[in-house]
């Protein structure tokens, strides 16, 4: 299986990258299985590495095991990445399958195409996401800069303020803080306030999208939802298969 390491596209773009060997960003939440049934079939068989389904969607964690929506959603996990800051979160702006050492040879057009079912669920053998039918490159690249930007904010030089805050506070007699929530708005707020009107945006309604607030991860993904829907897969079978788009900052 080939990334895009060595795609056509990318070798002669990525040559003094590959050679001077440094570490490319992938989605790590990502991982590949070679047992898996094919589509049209229920039969669970042993595939070649080459053949290895590409896992890019996931349980909704956030709903009761037990719930129909359990059931009928799926996560898309966006990584968090580390170039630039360590202490504040900040997030890939890439959709999976386009960072720098995705895998990209059984990819169509960039869209997720299904190759396998594994677990009850329909995999392709790229790191093409089912939100890539759904999202384009600029889409997504806005949203994720927009949280990054409110969790920049909100991060940057907070304990510092923290503390500044405390010691007002304690020589007012828990006043300031009282003071301090009427006149600013956090940007963590701010970010929350956000993806509620992401939500009832009508882009997202009409496509049956949902994005998870950052803070429900603790910070280290973020998530898209989506509800079930039913796709095609690359024999022409009809599949019927949950996506849950979810960002988590």
């Amino acid at each position: 299986m080939d990334s895009t390491l060595v795609s056509l596209e990318s070798k002669k773009d990525n040559l003094e990258v590959s050679d001077s060997k440094k570490a490319l960003f992938f989605n790590y939440h990502e991982f590949c299985v070679t047992s898996y049934s094919e589509l049209g079939t229920s039969l669970v068989c042993d595939h070649s590495d080459d053949e290895a389904l590409c896992i890019t969607h996931f349980p909704n964690v956030y709903v009761p095991i037990e719930s129909v929506s359990f059931k009928e959603t799926r996560l898309v996990r966006i990584p968090r990445r580390f170039e630039s800051y360590v202490d504040i979160p900040n997030f890939s702006t890439q959709l999976p399958g386009k960072e720098p050492a995705a895998l990209v040879k059984h990819t169509t057009n960039g869209k997720f195409v299904a190759k396998g079912i594994y677990q009850g669920q329909a995999f392709g053998m790229a790191s093409v996401s089912p939100l890539s039918d759904y999202l384009s490159d600029s889409e997504f690249k806005k949203i994720i800069e927009t949280i990054n930007e409110y969790l920049y904010n909100g991060f940057h030089h907070a304990s510092r303020m923290d503390s500044v805050n405390a010691v007002l506070d304690t020589l007012t007699f828990q006043i300031w803080n009282s003071l301090l929530i009427r006149a600013t708005k956090s940007p963590l707020l701010e970010l929350e306030e956000y993806v509620q009107a992401l939500n009832k945006s009508a882009a997202f309604q009409d496509k049956n999208l949902r994005l998870i607030s950052p803070k429900r991860s603790g910070f280290l993904s973020v998530c898209y939802q989506k509800f079930k829907d039913v796709a095609k897969g690359s024999n022409g079978v009809q599949l019927t298969h949950t996506n849950h788009l979810s960002y988590t900052a």
